[in-house]
């Protein structure tokens, strides 16, 4: 069994399969068999064991198992958790077209996908998607990014994640402080390749079938329409959807989550505050469609601590 949990073994055995139903009281028709003896009331030998909740098979023996012999979905998920994480994503506004409508993705219901996925424990059912999260430094991507892929099992890369160890590492070999964000040798030579091999691994999930997040600024990205327009093709091109979310924030509230976090990337940021927020504007909008969060304090979700305890309450029912 811990091969199969592994992925290392695939049970292809139909009395393997029944066994596993059988031990794990896994109903015939969520794995493609008929029912077994011990689900036909007064059947002769049928052990007889109390009342019981509906089984949320694992995902790994679902996919292994059921799905190759055609086992019906999964009823949707009716529990206070599920209730929670449908008011906590009510806090996504409906899809807005970008700053003067000029780039159109295909649709896409981010609240449908997510609950779907959530209810059925099947991250790979439908076609893949790229969700992308973006917002200006501080304005809570990351936590909004993990909330949704701890409800749904897809794939989470986050920019910094993944290639911040490279880049302090490659900003010091340049002589540049490797902490420094805003400078050309960090915004002109390294930046682009961080974005680069975030965006190329994720599209090795999408070709995989494996729906990805991925969460940094875009705040060049977005509100440049030939770089959108190269990137709806290329998800078209891999059979997959893609979604833009953009977190929104007011400036003080973006201050507040930067000193909290305390990150040693955001010192020049917090020492040179003006002259950093000299260099934005929070009121930009990615120029396709997308869909907001508003993540300011004045928000009526604390969005970040929302997440976390559903989170815990999500590990806790799973």
């Amino acid at each position: 069994m811990r091969r199969i949990a592994g992925g290392k073994a695939k049970v292809e055995d139909v009395d393997v399969i029944e066994r596993i139903a059988d031990g794990l009281r896994i109903p015939g028709a969520m794995v493609g068999l008929a029912p077994r003896p011990w689900e036909v009331s007064g059947a002769v030998g049928a052990a007889p064991h109390p009342p019981q909740e509906t089984l949320r098979v694992p995902s790994h023996l679902r996919e292994q198992a059921g799905a190759a012999f055609g086992a019906p979905p999964a009823a949707p998920r009716r529990d206070e958790v599920t209730d929670s994480i449908r008011q906590l994503l009510a806090c996504i506004e409906p899809p807005a077209a970008g700053r003067g409508g000029r780039v159109e993705l295909p649709p896409f219901d981010l609240e449908s996908k997510v609950l779907g996925a959530w209810s059925s424990g099947r991250p790979r059912e439908g076609s893949p998607a790229l969700v992308m999260v973006a917002g200006f430094p501080g304005s809570g991507k990351t936590e909004f990014a993990r909330f949704i892929c701890e409800i749904t099992g897809w794939s989470l890369l986050d920019k910094d994640t993944m290639s911040r160890p490279l880049t302090d590492s490659l900003l010091l070999s340049l002589d540049t402080d490797p902490n420094d964000r805003q400078g050309e040798t960090y915004t002109g030579r390294i930046r682009p390749l961080e974005y680069r091999a975030m965006l190329d691994t994720a599209f090795d999930n999408l070709r995989l079938g494996l729906p990805t997040v991925v969460t940094a600024p875009f705040v060049r990205e977005l509100t440049d329409s030939a770089w959108l327009e190269r990137m709806k093709k290329r998800c078209a091109n891999a059979g997959a959807a893609i979604a833009v979310v953009w977190l929104r924030c007011d400036i003080d509230s973006q201050r507040d989550y930067l000193e909290s976090r305390d990150a040693a990337r955001d010192t020049w940021k917090l020492s040179y505050w003006d002259e950093y927020v000299a260099t934005i504007d929070p009121d930009q909008r990615p120029v396709c469609t997308h869909y907001v969060v508003d993540n300011s304090r004045h928000a009526r979700s604390n969005l970040a601590e929302h997440a976390r305890r559903l989170a815990s309450r999500i590990r806790d029912a799973s």
